[in-house]
């Protein structure tokens, strides 16, 4: 089972995620063909709640805390149901582009967008997560697109699009 990272956003992290060979070969090949930079394996990981959900900043300081051992309980709380496994069979690679909203830069980013059966399921389970920690999201985030961010202009994982 997978399990998330609440850092400000929340995320299942690289070593939870299961890239195919042939997802790889195609995202490889895209990379250089676009001339991106690919993130470090490291870095890669499917953003399930972004930082601007409301409610999240607070979550996350009370996991800074019980990390710490400043707080005996664990403050969040998870759904029954299982996060689904991540992997790469069945997903398509994608290139993305917008302008970064406070430097007007263009962005590209060559994503690994999940298949549709593991987007209703992470969709069912961030539903679920969100309740239960009273998390509240917005439209962009109703609409969110799992994926994982593979490659972008310069390889640093901020400078992808959101």
């Amino acid at each position: 089972m997978s399990q998330v990272e609440i850092s400000g956003i929340v995320k299942v992290p690289h070593s939870d995620i299961s890239l195919s060979p042939a997802t790889i070969q195609e995202a490889e090949a895209r990379t250089c063909e676009l001339k991106l930079t690919p993130l470090p394996e490291d870095r890669h990981h499917t953003t399930v709640l972004h930082q601007s959900v409301r409610g999240l900043k607070g979550l996350s300081k009370e996991v800074k805390k019980f990390q710490k051992g400043k707080t005996d309980s664990n403050p969040v709380v998870y759904p029954e149901v299982e996060l689904p496994q991540i992997n790469t069979d069945g997903a398509e690679v994608l290139l993305v582009e917008d302008t970064h909203p406070s430097s007007g830069a263009q962005r590209k980013t060559l994503r690994i967008v999940l298949r549709g059966q593991l987007q209703e399921a992470l969709g069912a389970w961030v539903a679920e997560f969100c309740e239960l920690n009273s998390l509240e999201r917005d439209e962009r985030e109703l609409q969110r697109v799992y994926h994982i961010s593979y490659s972008n202009l310069t390889g640093l994982p901020g400078d992808s699009v959101r």
